[in-house]
């Protein structure tokens, strides 16, 4: 299947870019565009119509449930996982009333966000098997079981097991470490691309992957005009 394209609409632009960075190590996602406000992100949406939208509860001009209530009105349907430090029930309730897939609290491990994301695609595996004919009460409890499931608890980060994604190698990955490691600074994904012999592409998929298990940490630098630079560092 082609790769689900996703919209992230979250105020905060370096967590946007942590999401944005996990889909682009997980494999499987094409981030079409990143909002920082709900209007943004509404208008991005009716641009771009993706398959999938991130979205922050707290944005600057208007919640994210009223962003989930314009998106409900769009003719195409989208799916959509909230993530958020919001825990308000009202809140819960509201987004659970619009059809969110998932509600998932910040902080979160990286594990957690993967196991939604599985689900999701497992999802749409399912719709697409049974798009040909009617489904039985089996299959639609399946498909409307993930609305209805409490989050699981929290398993702390560093009890995972890390499983690297499709397209990454170990001695790579280990090779991109020991870069990080041994630079007095931030490093950019090209400057480490050039330093490996790695196509800038490849390069950021290790640096965002290393960002999303808690081992680097992303900052972005802004210059004098256009958009800002992300470099990396490792936590030391």
């Amino acid at each position: 299947m082609s790769a689900i394209r996703t919209l992230i609409i979250d105020d905060d632009v370096a967590v946007a870019g942590i999401h944005h960075g996990f889909l682009l190590a997980r494999g499987g996602f094409d981030v079409v565009a990143m909002a920082h406000t709900g209007q943004q992100g509404i208008d991005l949406a009716a641009e771009l119509a993706p398959e999938l939208v991130l979205l922050d509860i707290h944005l600057p001009d208007m919640s994210g449930l009223d962003v989930l209530q314009r998106l409900r009105g769009h003719r195409r349907p989208v799916d959509v996982l909230v993530i958020t430090a919001s825990r308000e029930l009202d809140t819960v309730r509201g987004a659970m009333a619009g059809g969110v897939l998932h509600y998932l609290v910040k902080p979160f491990s990286s594990q957690a966000l993967n196991e939604r994301l599985d689900e999701y695609v497992l999802l749409r595996d399912e719709l697409a098997s049974g798009a040909a004919g009617p489904l039985d009460q089996a299959s639609i409890d399946r498909l409307v079981a993930p609305t209805r499931r409490s989050a699981p608890a929290e398993t702390p980060a560093g009890q995972a097991a890390l499983r690297l994604p499709k397209g990454l190698s170990r001695p790579t990955l280990d090779a991109v470490i020991e870069a990080l490691k041994g630079s007095p600074e931030d490093v950019s994904a090209a400057g480490l691309a050039l330093q490996l012999g790695l196509s800038r592409v490849s390069a950021r998929r290790y640096l965002e992957y290393l960002v999303v298990h808690g081992h680097a940490r992303l900052t972005p630098r802004y210059g004098a005009a256009g958009r800002p630079e992300n470099r990396y560092l490792w936590r030391r």
